[in-house]
């Protein structure tokens, strides 16, 4: 009987603009036999069944519709070694709880990811559209991205220092990896 492949599922977290896409992207290079899941990829924070905005996360991450991320998932679970999901909620979304062996939470200050933010999704804008951004970020959405970050952390197995260089980050990681003897 062929031996069946056991997938182990990393999820790397962090508040938008915290470093995340980049982190996963380096990592499935340097892994042998791995794949990405990223829920970016899926619009699920626009979905109509999507949780207000201003939901607590706490009340909000179950209430998020991960069914057409997780059909991708279980796809390619046990079809590959390592299994990198992007995905904001670490170990606290009920669905995919159960298939996760780490979590890692890239813990980036709330200013350095809000400059990233407009650099990423600004750059084509006009001044005033920034400005606007900027008011709401502070009126509104900081709240929401401390309370994440607190919240999602929190059971988290490594939180990286989302300011160090890339390769120290990775560095971090896979030294993290090569403790539970996973290559």
């Amino acid at each position: 009987m062929k031996n069946m492949l056991k997938s182990y599922v990393i999820v790397i977290s962090g508040v938008t603009a915290s470093g995340k896409t980049t982190l996963i992207q380096e990592l499935n290079h340097k892994l042998p036999d791995s794949t990405v899941i990223s829920f970016d990829d899926y619009s699920i924070d626009a979905l109509p069944s999507a949780p207000p905005i201003d939901t607590s996360i706490q009340e909000a991450v179950n209430q998020y519709d991960i069914s057409i991320l997780m059909d991708d998932f279980l796809k390619v679970y046990n079809k590959y070694h390592f299994i990198l999901v992007d995905f904001p909620f670490g170990y606290k979304h009920d669905a995919l709880k159960p298939y996760i062996d780490k979590v890692i939470y890239v813990k980036t200050p709330l200013d350095v990811c809000f400059a990233r933010q407009i650099l990423r999704d600004y750059t084509n804008n006009d001044g005033e559209q920034i400005r606007d951004w900027a008011k709401t970020y502070l009126d509104f959405a900081r709240p929401i991205f401390v309370n994440h970050s607190k919240y999602i952390s929190s059971d988290a197995d490594l939180v990286v220092d989302g300011l160090l260089p890339l390769d120290k980050k990775i560095e971090l990681i896979l030294n993290e990896f090569k403790l539970y003897n996973l290559f």
